[in-house]
């Protein structure tokens, strides 16, 4: 859409900074995904955090299918996908293990009966 507007006229490099080339696109890319992928989410904001960035992979292959402008491979997205959503899966799987756990510790704490004089 730049190119376009450029191509019509519009000087967007001045107010909006130089695209970066689809080299560097990609290089930051993969900077990001070494850094922040495969970081196991701590809490709720992290998994959200990956489930975002599943769905932006996903908004970015079609708007480039669109735009005739598709810098990443498919595959390569497709993995990267999985391996967000999985994170995420992992991390409500803890949550769940946890609270199950809890309910059932609650289960065997004993329960002080009123009429038993002994118990208080």
């Amino acid at each position: 859409m730049r190119d376009s507007a450029e191509h019509y006229g519009a000087y967007l490099t001045a107010t909006h900074g130089r695209l970066p080339t689809p080299r560097d696109a990609t290089e930051q890319y993969l900077a990001a995904i070494d850094e922040w992928l495969w970081e196991i989410p701590e809490s709720a904001t992290a998994a959200l955090a990956l489930t975002e960035f599943a769905g932006v992979v996903t908004a970015d292959r079609f708007l480039g299918e669109v735009l005739r402008d598709q810098i990443i491979a498919e595959e390569r997205d497709a993995f990267y996908q999985t391996v967000a959503i999985s994170a995420v899966a992992n991390w409500i799987n803890r949550l769940a293990l946890n609270e199950l756990a809890e309910k059932s510790r609650c289960k065997l704490r004993p329960v002080p009966n009123d009429d038993d004089p002994d118990a208080a």
